[in-house]
């Protein structure tokens, strides 16, 4: 006997969730996404710091490579650093001027154009076979390796580019002692995350350092004392560019100190 299907029966099988249920099950689920959320970001976090630190390595090794066929040389003196822009020091060009000619009005000096400086050194003589390794995957600002790919891939003597490349490292090697690489300091600090302003900052609670043995260091700013020192925006007073170095640098060799003398006790 076939039992036929009422209308109670129908009801029944078409009833969906309630707005109760529904309520429940969202409120489970944003639980249960605010719970993970920060392990997945400290995650994240953690393997892009580790590809900056690789990067920084590599860069290392080419410093070192470029060193050894320069016998011992370190690389040349960063012009940019030079002309006191200390916060610009993440440049892969520098854009010099020529000499005053008398046949240029006023007799003033004239811009002859664009130059390899600094890091952008490793990549016009070959040392940087990805460039890609310029750039921080914690980035946020505006010196992406998309934006600047063109010209580090099919790389000349001079840039291509008109404009002031950007990379999201501070090549810091040039301190003006002149060492070579065999006499340099194990400790000495060669290249660090960029800190032209508070956007290029890469990871803002810290940094990663790459010093005089190779190695790695990592430095700790939970206050974000560094970050909040940084300027907004860039600045073309070479005055300020001197205070603000110096104030935010000062943070990094005051903490080295402390570990310097818990050391020595």
């Amino acid at each position: 006997m076939i039992r036929k299907r009422t209308n109670s029966d129908a009801r029944h099988a078409e009833r969906g969730f309630s707005l109760l249920e529904l309520m429940v099950v969202l409120t489970i689920t944003a639980i249960l996404t605010a719970l993970l959320f920060p392990g997945m970001r400290a995650a994240r976090d953690s393997a892009q710091r580790l590809i900056c630190a690789s990067n920084m390595r590599q860069l290392g090794m080419a410093t070192i490579t470029f060193s050894m066929d320069q016998r011992g040389e370190q690389l040349p003196p960063s012009r940019v650093a030079q002309s006191g822009r200390r916060l610009d020091q993440m440049a892969l060009t520098w854009h010099s001027l020529g000499q005053p000619s008398s046949t240029h009005q006023h007799g003033k000096a004239e811009n002859v154009g664009p130059e390899w400086d600094g890091l952008g050194i490793l990549v016009r003589d070959g040392y940087c076979d990805s460039p890609e390794c310029l750039y921080c995957p914690s980035h946020t600002g505006g010196h992406r390796y998309e934006e600047s790919q063109t010209d580090l891939s099919r790389t000349m003597f001079f840039p291509r580019s008109k404009d002031t490349i950007y990379a999201n490292y501070q090549y810091l090697g040039d301190d003006g002692r002149n060492e070579t690489i065999n006499t340099l300091e194990p400790d000495a600090i060669l290249i660090t995350d960029g800190f032209r302003t508070k956007a290029d900052f890469n990871h803002r609670i810290g940094m990663n350092q790459l010093l005089g043995d190779l190695s790695i260091q990592w430095w700790q700013d939970e206050q974000n004392r560094f970050f909040l020192g940084l300027p907004d925006s860039p600045i073309e007073s070479i005055e300020e560019h001197g205070e603000i170095f110096n104030s935010i640098w000062g943070l990094v060799d005051e903490d080295f100190r402390i570990d310097d003398e818990t050391a020595e006790n």
